[in-house]
């Protein structure tokens, strides 16, 4: 299986260099040639401000079932899912249970606990992504763009159905258990030997701990302060990553809306989520440069503005997170040499 995972990278690669060349790469160099170094930094702060917010809003939902975790070890879970997620085709789904035992690891807390924080931080991501879908149609219908606007109307519609479909799947114990089951296939492919190691503890731990799931998770849904201001640090999340690009577009010299780069956010997560290539490298690059030139943008900053963007949010945290799974890897090897686990 690994030689499909490096070959369909291997094709994302391609597609980039594809299209450098669509966009002129003499344009892009000289772009970047006088590029201003303070907005892309302030660029790289806001993902760093991003981050920070994302393990405030899970640590929220963790204090909340009287889960105590280090907040560096939240950070650390983040990017430990976030390489898992980079690397992994499709929804993006295999992070998900490797971030839960990263936790239960640290923490010695149940599966089922910290598994419900999870999901319930995946519906913190929905909400606003939904009220942002609404603000891009309006904005592309007040454009004029008809083709966007229908897009966008469709990708209202799926967002509001996946919202409602995950509540009901999370709050039934048999569908619940089917796609804990789907999250393994996927760790499964990523790390074939390692989930083939673990599966007999892994078929215990979901039996044993769904039922514990399905109790937290209920208590995190009523539980209104947990609820509402993880749900703050939601919209504050989203928020930095629409500066992050709109720094970008200001390190570039070209001013861009905010309601434009919202535009291209939204498009560009649910093409993510049919990507067969690994966290889309590539296609997501060239999905996001193609709706910004529909927008009015110059193919050459179209271009520049996504790699840049592209660099900061996918290719730099799968290197950290790959650092941290590594160190994460030896020391849990370390502690089972010990007899500690």
């Amino acid at each position: 299986m690994d030689w499909k995972k490096y070959s369909l990278l291997g094709l994302g690669l391609v597609i980039i260099i594809l299209l450098l060349w669509w966009a002129g790469v003499e344009d892009v160099i000289e772009i970047l040639r006088t590029a201003r170094l303070d907005y892309f930094l302030l660029a790289v702060l806001a993902y760093v401000a991003a981050v920070l917010m994302w393990a405030l809003r899970w640590r929220v939902l963790l204090n909340s079932l009287g889960i105590n975790a280090p907040f560096r070890t939240i950070v650390a879970g983040l990017f430990v899912g976030v390489f898992i997620n980079n690397v992994t085709p499709g929804a993006r789904g295999g992070g998900e249970p490797v971030r839960m035992y990263y936790i239960s690891k640290k923490t010695g807390e149940p599966y089922g606990h910290v598994f419900a924080t999870i999901m319930m931080d995946r519906i913190m991501d929905v909400i606003p992504v939904v009220v942002m879908l609404l603000l891009a149609t309006a904005h592309v219908y007040r454009l004029g763009s008809f083709s966007l606007t229908l897009t966008l109307f469709l990708l209202d519609i799926f967002f509001a159905a996946i919202t409602l479909a995950t509540v009901g799947i999370l709050l039934s114990e048999r569908k619940t258990k089917g796609i804990l089951y789907w999250f393994y296939r996927q760790f499964g492919r990523i790390m074939p030997k390692k989930a083939a190691k673990y599966e007999e503890k892994f078929v215990h731990a979901v039996e044993v701990s769904v039922p514990q799931f399905q109790e937290n998770f209920k208590l995190l849904i009523k539980h209104k302060k947990a609820f509402f201001l993880s749900l703050f640090y939601s919209f504050a999340f989203w928020f930095l990553v629409l500066l992050r690009s709109y720094f970008i577009f200001l390190s570039i010299n070209s001013p861009i809306q905010l309601l434009d780069v919202m535009v291209v956010q939204m498009i560009g997560i649910v093409v993510g989520m049919f990507m067969i290539i690994p966290g889309g490298a590539g296609i997501i690059e060239a999905i996001n440069s193609a709706v910004y030139v529909l927008l009015g943008i110059d193919k050459d900053i179209a271009v520049t503005a996504t790699l840049l963007e592209r660099l900061i949010s996918y290719w730099a945290p799968t290197v950290i997170g790959a650092g941290v799974m590594t160190h994460f890897g030896i020391k849990v090897s370390e502690e089972r040499r010990e007899g500690k686990v």
